[in-house]
């Protein structure tokens, strides 16, 4: 539970959010292939994703659109007159690719742990932790064929789907509907 009162919370005004990506399990392949193809190496060898760069390069990316889903989402609230920051620890992203979702099955799947800080003293106001975003995602040959063309053309991506019902989430968590 939030340990602020409600009008604490609502007291409290963002101006800063922190993504640390640093041990975070990630299990991501379409951001292995963008990186992959961004620097023009053979999708076919696992290897080379294991690099630190490889790696370094797909929990950056995780972080920004983590980031990036929690500015979306705590964009429309209030803000009150304490500085306060969002320091989000990544702890897990499981985007199942399409083939383990015909296979096997899988939702998109992003866990994070989150602190807010007093931008002034430092201190930790509460904690939300233990919470995950999951989307349903197409599932079988037909769901994985519709799921492929929503994402095609625009419309979101697995990682969005995920992170963003984890920022939504947030936000309930931190003002929930009176």
């Amino acid at each position: 539970p939030n340990r602020l009162s409600l009008a604490d919370t609502a007291q409290l005004r963002f101006n800063g959010i922190e993504v640390r990506t640093a041990g975070a399990a990630i299990n991501w392949t379409s951001a292995e292939d963008d990186y992959l193809r961004s620097r023009n190496l053979s999708l076919t060898n696992p290897a080379l994703v294991q690099t630190p760069e490889a790696q370094g390069y797909i929990r950056d990316l995780a972080g920004r659109r983590l980031k990036a889903a929690l500015e979306r989402a705590l964009a429309s609230r209030p803000e009150g007159v304490r500085p306060a920051r969002v320091v989000v620890t990544l702890v897990k992203v499981d985007i199942p690719s399409a083939a383990q979702r015909i296979l096997i099955g899988g939702s998109p799947t992003v866990r994070a742990n989150i602190e807010i800080v007093d931008a002034r003293t430092g201190a930790v106001l509460s904690t939300y932790s233990g919470d995950q975003g999951v989307q349903a995602a197409g599932q079988g040959v037909l769901g994985v064929v519709v799921d492929g063309a929503l994402t095609a053309g625009g419309m979101d991506d697995l990682f969005d789907r995920a992170a963003n019902d984890f920022a939504r989430r947030f936000k309930r968590w931190l003002t929930p509907e009176a």
